[in-house]
């Protein structure tokens, strides 16, 4: 009997975890944690579109929001900030979710043709977009491992 229980409350954990996971796959929404313990949501682009719209057209980034963009293969993507609103920082991370490149507080595109931004050469699997200013209040730095 004691072997039941501890068998059900296994199986009870685990469906827990895995409504939590497949609700945050099924929103199209991330969990990013940093070294410092921040956690920020992050709506996913893991589309063409949804990766061209970006955070065009849009007011801001909601409070305690990312845009996380997912590629298909590593590369040394360039991101612009056309039709952009607000400033924001850009993190590059490779294919173990380090980073490879930050472009801090990058300012809405004002005029054609609008500036680049990203590596030279450091590939890069995943983008993040976060408020101006994040990437210097977590300290981070090329090299530092996020999760999600």
């Amino acid at each position: 009997m004691k072997r039941f229980k501890i068998i059900a409350l296994a199986g009870s954990i685990f469906l827990v975890f895995a409504i939590t996971a497949y609700s945050m796959l099924d929103s199209g929404e991330r969990r990013v944690t940093f070294p410092s313990g921040t956690t920020l949501g992050a709506e996913v682009a893991d589309t063409p579109e949804t990766r061209e719209r970006g955070l065009m057209f849009r007011d801001h980034l909601p409070k305690g929001g990312a845009l996380l963009f997912i590629f298909e293969a590593a590369q040394p993507y360039r991101f612009w900030m056309k039709n952009c609103k607000f400033p924001i920082d850009i993190i590059w991370l490779d294919t173990d979710k380090k980073i490879v490149h930050i472009a801090k507080d990058t300012p809405p595109c004002t005029s054609d043709p609008c500036p680049t931004y990203g590596p030279k050469q450091e590939k890069a699997l995943y983008v993040l977009e976060v408020e101006a200013g994040f990437s210097e209040k977590e300290n981070l730095k090329t090299g530092t491992s996020i999760l999600f």
